[in-house]
Parts: C-alpha cells; sequence; structure tokens
C-alpha cells in the first residue's frame, strides 16, 4: 500500500536540508523522505514562496502549490505533513481538517509556542479521527530505543543522573532532548530552575534547569548557538557512562571495569562501546515508524499526545521563570 504524501512547508525540514547531499547517504528532509521511502508517494508540496515551490517541482517532480486549500483537494492525500513555522501549525492543521480527513497529520515540533494552541491541536486531530503525529526525530531512531531496552532492563543501572546540553531555545531544540529524556528515563516529577537565562530570538527561553525523571535526574544547559551549535547528553549510572553526542549521531557506551593499575579502583573503560545510530537518514527512520505505525504494528514514533505531556513540562518551567 502507498500513502499519497502532501508536505506543507518547503524550508529547511521540509526540503532544504539534503537538497545538495547524496541521498544515498542523507535522507534530512520530509520531502527525501516521503520520495524514497516505498510505502509512500511523494504526491505534492505546499509553500507560500513561489521561488520554493518552483524548485521543489523541479526536484521532486511533482506539483507544487501556493495554496494549501487547492493542494488538499487536488491531491487528497493520505498524510499531511507540517513543517510550517511553529506559529502557523494551528491554523495549517485547522484548514486541513476541515478540507479533508486524511489519515494521519505528522507536524513539526513543537506543536506550538501556546499551550492552549498545542492543546487544540491535539483534541482538534481526536474529534477529526486523524492520527496525530510529532517529528520527534530521535524517538524512531534504533539506537534510542537500544537505549530504552537497556535502561528498563537494567543494563543501565538506576538511579541515572545526567547533563544535557542545548541550544537554540528550550522550545526549538530543547524539547527534543526533554521528549527523549521522558521516553528513556520516564515522567516529569518536578524540575527546578538555576537560572533563567536567556531568549533565543527574541521568543524562545533558554534557561538553565534541573529536571527530575521517575528514573533519574538531569541537569539541562544552554549553550549560544551563534558560537556553534552544541546539542549533547551524559547520563551517569552505576555501571557506566552514556555518551550521546553530536545531536544523537555519536553514541557511546562506557562499563565500569576493574582498574588494572590501583587495586581495589573500578573505572571507566577507556574503550567505548559504540552504538550506532542512523541520524543521517533519520527522516526515512520516522517515515518507516510512521507506515507501521498506519498498518497497525507497533512504531517507534512520537505521537500528538506524547509531544503535549513534554509541552506542558516546558511551559511549567516558562512559567517559572
Amino acid at each position: 500500500m502507498s500513502f499519497r504524501t502532501l508536505v506543507v512547508g518547503l524550508g529547511q525540514i521540509g526540503m532544504g536540508y539534503d537538497l545538495n547531499h547524496d541521498p544515498n547517504r542523507f535522507i534530512l528532509t520530509h520531502s527525501r523522505a516521503f520520495q524514497i521511502h516505498p510505502d509512500f508517494e511523494l504526491a505534492g508540496g505546499v509553500d507560500s514562496n513561489p521561488e520554493r515551490t518552483s524548485l521543489f517541482q523541479e526536484k521532486y517532480l511533482c506539483p507544487g502549490y501556493t495554496n494549501l486549500e487547492v493542494a488538499l483537494i487536488d491531491i487528497e492525500p493520505d498524510i499531511v505533513v507540517i513543517s510550517t513555522p511553529t506559529a502557523q501549525h494551528h491554523e495549517t492543521v485547522s484548514i486541513v481538517l476541515k478540507t479533508i480527513k486524511p489519515k494521519a497529520i505528522l507536524c513539526e515540533k513543537p506543536l506550538a509556542y501556546d499551550l492552549d494552541e498545542a492543546k487544540m491541536i491535539v483534541a482538534d486531530c481526536e474529534d477529526y479521527g486523524v492520527k496525530l503525529y510529532v517529528n520527534y526525530i530521535r524517538r524512531s531512531d534504533q539506537a534510542v530505543f537500544n537505549i530504552k531496552n537497556r535502561i528498563h532492563n537494567s543494563y543501565i543501572s538506576q538511579p541515572i543522573k545526567g547533563v544535557s546540553w542545548y541550544s537554540k531555545g528550550l522550545l526549538n531544540n530543547g524539547s527534543h532532548f526533554l521528549n527523549l529524556l521522558q521516553y528513556w528515563l520516564g515522567k516529569t516529577t518536578d524540575f527546578k530552575v538555576i537560572d533563567r537565562g536567556r531568549l533565543w530570538d527574541d521568543t524562545d527561553p533558554e534557561p538553565d534547569v534541573q529536571v527530575n525523571f521517575e528514573l533519574g535526574t538531569v541537569v539541562f544547559l544552554a549553550t549560544r548557538e551563534e558560537n556553534y551549535s552544541y546539542c549533547n547528553i551524559e547520563l551517569i549510572s552505576g555501571n557506566g557512562r552514556l555518551r550521546y553526542e553530536q545531536g544523537g549521531s555519536q553514541i557511546f557506551w562506557d562499563e565500569v571495569i576493574t582498574d588494572s593499575t590501583y587495586e581495589g579502583y573500578r573505572i571507566l573503560n577507556p574503550v567505548s562501546e559504540i552504538i550506532y545510530s542512523d541520524l543521517s537518514r533519520i527522516q526515512w527512520c520516522v517515515a518507516d515508524q510512521l507506515s507501521a505505525s498506519l498498518m497497525g504494528q507497533e512504531a517507534q514514533i512520537c505521537s500528538g499526545a506524547s509531544a503535549l505531556v513534554t509541552q506542558k513540562v516546558i511551559n511549567e518551567i516558562v512559567a517559572n521563570l
């Protein structure tokens, strides 16, 4: 079965990130993922910028539109991918639901800047009987699922302490890692703001904050995106250290071993186990898990409800700044 897919928003995640990269090595955008994956048909793209729609048509040899309603009526997609700016998500979802009834919507994160808008997106999709997924990409990486199993099988022992570095705002980028850590460590139980930080792009707060989960505690620390991007997690357990580096493209497990030099001491193994990720093809992984979910199979993909839990915590943190 092939699901007809419409990509709404042809910016970086919609089309741009992998435009000039080898498709055999990099699948970083919705357009490329849904063109390549055999369970989907890339049926069209929408953007208010006619230059982007022209480029989309040239690159992907399918229709480009500047009007969303026209595209929805012409194409009648099974899947609508929403990669418009965050402030437009609620309006875009509303137009989709009032025009057609797709099988599913895949929305970029965060769902909205405003928590009430995010709740309305989730509620509206439920009311219309449309499945809602949110593009927290790391949730569809098999390496992430591998780590979850290690934690819940106590191969990585608890309690866990850690540090998560993020940049470019708590909502925009920090939410990726809060969502990921909720997946690994369970529900957020409480938090403590350490430093209020600043606003990224005059919109998105960048606080330093300690977050407590069911299985451990992680301190989120903001770095400055204008210097360089830095998104890393280090988790310390009783039997080793997990290093989730370069945004998750490099993952290492350092187990505890007996120190061969100093009797009675235990140290981290200097030879790390590599946990292989698929971040260079991560949007293909998302498409693959979306397909599995739509076919009634077990799938590793973030639902709208799960994303809303993440956003509620973030909004609580922001309210305490």
